[in-house]
């Protein structure tokens, strides 16, 4: 079971601007802060990649490294850049940019890969991840925004008419990644709660602690509820995929039908058991048996036989049906991200 998130890089401007009515020197100036733009963004692309396609943590931080490397490389290029016209604005916009970026891919993300390995050891440590990611990626569009918008005063200053031609392979991608992985993390992150809640259950269960088994049971129920209302509320991706939300609904459904009805024989059979042992004990402590003893305690052998059989059909077909479940809801993530990527 895995989230998949990427870095995602809010630059607003690529390689692929038409520059119009070509003022000289200030069109090759801007060019020149764009071919590092370009360059921050191949990076980019090649560390989302490595974080949504790859569980080897040491090459998705050897991406993370050279991204900041090529971000560094790019604060030294401009900073060799000489001011324009006597203005530095741009220069100073560009270089706060990339000092931004340089920040949140050094130190949040840091932290956020540290946030990974204890991911999925609650719903909460999920949510968090998934915030600190939100946030990172916040800072990030902000400071795009910033600096996109002091490019586009530059070039009015300069009468350079900026016209956006059509989106190279890696901005396309970078947006579509955006845009698919956004739809994914709503989807897993309402899914992932009541796919934390039966394992508390199933935890609870192994050990044999009913107490447990029917507060944990009850939790699932509640959450499984706001789980399946959360998913109705999604709309299909691009208007007509419901691909993943389809195979999370499915798990959902799973997971209240298991609480509201399934568990209820696994725990009529730990109430039985208990009820056996504590029979098996005093009838065999009894030295003067009598016949309506031994009949009651057939009868109590009988029950116990019962809730065991009926535990064990219960269980292997819930199994079963998880595992398949599973199955179907990581197939139709690996398919989804196929197939817009």
């Amino acid at each position: 079971m895995k989230a998949i998130f990427t870095l995602i890089i809010g630059l607003l401007f690529s390689s692929s601007l038409v520059l119009a009515q070509d003022a000289g020197s200030a069109v090759e100036y801007m060019n020149k802060m764009g071919t590092e733009f370009k360059a921050i963004q191949t990076a980019t692309w090649d560390y989302t990649k490595a974080a949504a396609n790859n569980r080897n943590a040491g090459k998705i931080n050897k991406r993370r490294l050279e991204l900041i490397q090529q971000i560094d490389a790019s604060i030294k290029n401009v900073n060799r850049l000489p001011a324009f016209n006597k203005k530095t604005y741009l220069k100073d916009s560009v270089l706060s940019f990339l000092k931004i970026q340089k920040i949140v891919i050094e130190e949040d993300y840091g932290k956020i890969m540290d946030l990974e390995d204890i991911a999925e050891s609650s719903y909460d440590a999920m949510e968090a991840y998934i915030k600190a990611k939100q946030i990172a990626s916040d800072k990030m569009e902000s400071s795009s925004q910033l600096v996109s918008d002091t490019y586009d005063a530059f070039a009015k200053e300069n009468n350079v008419t900026i016209k956006e031609g059509e989106k190279d392979k890696i901005t396309q991608q970078l947006a579509i990644a955006d845009e698919v992985y956004g739809h994914y993390n709503e989807v897993y992150l309402i899914f992932f709660k009541p796919y934390k809640q039966e394992l508390y259950v199933l935890d609870a269960m192994n050990k044999g602690d009913l107490a447990a088994l029917e507060q944990n049971k009850v939790t699932l129920s509640k959450v499984s509820a706001e789980s399946q209302a959360k998913l109705k509320a999604i709309k299909p991706f691009r208007g007509n995929d419901n691909s993943i939300r389809g195979a999370a609904t499915e798990l959902v459904n799973f997971y209240k039908e298991e609480a509201d009805v399934k568990f209820a024989k696994l725990i009529d059979f730990y109430a039985k058991k208990d009820a056996f042992d504590k029979g098996k004990k005093a009838f065999e402590a009894n030295k003067s048996k009598t016949n309506d003893d031994i009949n009651a305690y057939n009868k109590l052998i009988d029950e116990f036989n019962k809730a065991s059989n009926d535990f064990n059909t219960t269980n292997a077909e819930l199994n079963k049906r998880r595992t398949a479940l599973i199955n179907e809801w990581n197939n139709a993530c690996q398919n989804f991200t196929a197939k817009y990527l």
